[in-house]
C-alpha cells in the first residue's frame, strides 16, 4: 500500500484527555486501529457539530423528535471521517466501515465475506434492545463531559425526552433500567452463542463486535466501577473477556 496520508477523524472529547466519550464513535475509532490506516484525531466538543456540519455542507444524519416543542429536530452526530487521500468526507459509523472497506480493500475487513447487510441487521437489533436504558446511559455519560458539553447535552436532553434532568436516574428508573439493560446482554449473549468462536463472526472481530465493545467500553469508562463489574460477570464473563480482546484496537494515543 502506498505511504497514505492520515484520515481525520472527528470525536468527542470528555474529562480525561485523550479518552473516548462516545459508544458511537468508538466503532470508527476500532475500524481505523483494526485496519491498521493512519489517523489523527480532532476532538469536537457537543455544540460545535452542527456548526461543523454546516461549513462543511453535510447533510444531518438524521432526526429526533423534541417532545417539548413537538417538532422534529435534525441530528448532527460523529463521527466523521475526512480521507484526505479521496478528499472525502464521510458521516454515520457504519457508513464510514463501508468506505474504508471499500477504499482499503487490501486492509483486514471489518465488514466480511459481504455480510454488510447482515451486520446492518445486527446493529438495528442490538440498539433495540437497548434502547429502554438511554435515559441511565445519558445521566451516567454527562457526569465526564467537559463544561461546554455538559450544559449542552443536559440542555437537549430535557428537550428530546420533555422531563427534568433530576428524573432521569431516579432510583425506580435506574433499577428499571438496569434490568433492561440486564436482560438485553441476556439476548446478544444468545446471538454469540452460535458463533464457532469468541466474535460475532468466528474468530476475527467484524464491525458488530465493535458495536458491542464500544457499549461495554462506554459503561467501563462512564458508570459507576460497581455497575462495570457486574456486568463484565454477565453471561459466563463474555463482555469483560470481549473488551480485553478488543482493546488493543482503541487506539486513544493519536
Amino acid at each position: 500500500m502506498p505511504e497514505l496520508k492520515p484520515i481525520i477523524f472527528y470525536d468527542i472529547p470528555c474529562v480525561v484527555p485523550g479518552q473516548a466519550w462516545s459508544a458511537n464513535t468508538m466503532k470508527t475509532r476500532y475500524c481505523l486501529t483494526f485496519k491498521g490506516l493512519p489517523f489523527e484525531t480532532v476532538w469536537l466538543e457537543l455544540p460545535k457539530i452542527k456548526l461543523f456540519y454546516e461549513q462543511n455542507s453535510l447533510a444531518p444524519t438524521g432526526t429526533s423528535w423534541d417532545r417539548i416543542k413537538g417538532t422534529p429536530t435534525p441530528m448532527h452526530t460523529l463521527p466523521v471521517i475526512m480521507d484526505p487521500n479521496t478528499n472525502r468526507l464521510i458521516t454515520d459509523s457504519f457508513a464510514i466501515a463501508q468506505y474504508l472497506d471499500e477504499q482499503y480493500p487490501d486492509t483486514p475487513k471489518v465488514l466480511p465475506n459481504n455480510t454488510a447487510a447482515l451486520v446492518h441487521v445486527f446493529h438495528t437489533a442490538f440498539f433495540n434492545t437497548i434502547k429502554g436504558t438511554i435515559m441511565l446511559a445519558s445521566f451516567r455519560g454527562a457526569q465526564k463531559l467537559n463544561p461546554e458539553s455538559k450544559e449542552y447535552y443536559i440542555r437537549t436532553r430535557e428537550e428530546l425526552f420533555g422531563i427534568p434532568w433530576e428524573q432521569f436516574a431516579t432510583p425506580e428508573k435506574r433499577e428499571k433500567q438496569w434490568n433492561v439493560l440486564r436482560a438485553a446482554y441476556n439476548t446478544v449473549d444468545g446471538w454469540y452463542a452460535k458463533s464457532s468462536g469468541q466474535f460475532m463472526l468466528g474468530d476475527t472481530p467484524c464491525l458488530a463486535d465493535f458495536t458491542v465493545a464500544g457499549l461495554c467500553k462506554w459503561i467501563q469508562y462512564y458508570f459507576e466501577n460497581q455497575e462495570w463489574e457486574e456486568v463484565k460477570s454477565w453471561n459466563g464473563g463474555r463482555w469483560g473477556k470481549l473488551v480485553e480482546a478488543t482493546d488493543r484496537y482503541l487506539d486513544c494515543s493519536k
